[in-house]
């Protein structure tokens, strides 16, 4: 075969899978929707509400941290990580260059500026070699991200942060369950930011949290979340007479009871739906390894990831022939977002040269289907759809 074979079904051929397989399908069951319509039925469908104290207590237990407050979105969770710390309006926050948008916007939308830093080419996570000689005097914080579920090396970035008396935000939208040497991925920074957006491995449609250990981080966070009010501690403690006070400014980003109480149907199982996206990905590690000119995210070490993503490393040049391709022949294979300097938003801080490690990385990075619903003989597809492609493209 060659890329114009006429087999190929970007050429006109017969694919692989005539019904497309999809990149992602959340994952719910009968409890999940048993869960949501007790928590209707209870008519507490409004924020923080039994539902919502439940979820964080037992989500606290599972990641062994202190403090766990279930929000709108993770997005918010990185805003409110940045607000409650009331840096001077220009200090510089350290994001990678390698992640989605509300990395930044959580500094952003707290008037400081972020300085964009390199990633490594083989897993997209921050490249420590580089990441000192980001730090200026204006340096506040720095944001780790989780890059598909693979742990960043937060041993060595909190040594560094330490050094330089700089906050750290971990964020973790995309490794809930991962496990970072030993611990479940939320202990390590002194803020984690989780996501349980429809495409995560727990989801709750829309909503996110914020982790900490530290009680006066998590206090404010509780007032932030709540519009500036003392209403959580009204609610808990009931100390006044029927009303609550307004005793700072803050915005609506409370979860609704009904989506805490999915949250928690959700963390039921999420160790098994985690072990299954496990086992695809080592069905497709096992079937794929042969192929010349096809990699793998590297893991890091000490570490495992719970496989929010998975990754392929293929040929530069060849990377938008190679999706089209598989598209074609019903595999939603796609890209994974571009570098935040190769957008219209954050263009004006840096250019391809100065990100050689995120360049290199994005510059290859394909994903496949993973999610624990996708059946056996929708991974036999994959992999022949990847074999069909890849015979084709280095035929000579």
């Amino acid at each position: 075969m060659s890329k114009s074979d006429s087999k190929l079904a970007i050429n006109g051929g017969k694919p692989v899978s005539e019904k497309p397989v999809l990149i992602h399908k959340p994952y719910l069951m009968e409890d999940d929707f048993a869960a949501v319509d007790r928590a209707i039925r209870s008519r507490f469908v409004s924020g923080d509400g039994p539902d919502c104290r439940e979820f964080e207590r037992q989500l606290a237990q599972y990641l062994g941290a202190r403090h766990v407050l279930f929000v709108n979105s993770a997005t918010s969770a990185l805003e409110l990580a940045f607000r409650v710390k009331g840096f001077p309006p220009g200090s510089e926050v350290i994001v990678p260059d390698f992640t989605y948008t509300s990395t930044a916007l959580g500094p952003l939308y707290n008037n400081l500026a972020i300085r964009l830093a390199d990633v490594y080419p083989d897993n997209g996570n921050l490249d420590l070699a580089k990441l000192e000689g980001y730090i200026t005097p204006k340096t506040v914080a720095i944001v780790a991200v989780d890059y598909a579920g693979n742990p960043v090396e937060m041993d060595e970035i909190m040594q560094l942060a330490n050094k330089y008396n700089l906050y750290v935000v971990h964020d973790t939208a995309q490794s809930i369950g991962s496990v970072y040497k030993g611990r479940k991925t939320g202990n390590q920074g002194h803020v984690s930011t989780f996501s349980f957006h429809g495409t995560k491995n727990l989801t709750t449609g829309e909503g996110g949290a914020v982790v900490t250990s530290d009680d006066q981080i998590a206090d404010r966070i509780r007032i932030l979340r709540e519009k500036g009010t003392n209403k959580y501690s009204f609610l808990t403690d009931n100390i006044t007479r029927g009303y609550y006070e307004y005793v700072d400014i803050g915005n609506s980003y409370v979860q609704s009871n009904i989506l805490g109480a999915l949250g928690t149907s959700q963390l039921a199982r999420l160790d098994w739906m985690n072990a299954e996206r496990k086992k695809i990905a080592e069905y497709y590690l096992h079937n794929l390894k042969d192929i010349p000119n096809l990699g793998f995210l590297r893991q890091t070490g000490d570490s495992s990831t719970n496989w929010h993503i998975f990754v392929i490393l293929v040929p530069r040049e060849e990377k938008y022939w190679i999706m089209d391709a598989l598209r074609a022949e019903g595999i939603h294979a796609n890209v994974h977002y571009t570098p935040l300097h190769r957008n219209a938003y954050y263009k004006h801080l840096g250019a391809d040269i100065d990100f050689p490690g995120a360049m290199g990385f994005f510059g290859g990075l394909l994903r496949l289907p993973v999610y624990p619903s996708l059946g056996f003989e929708e991974m036999g597809k994959t992999i022949e759809a990847v074999r069909k492609v890849f015979s084709a493209l280095f035929a000579d």
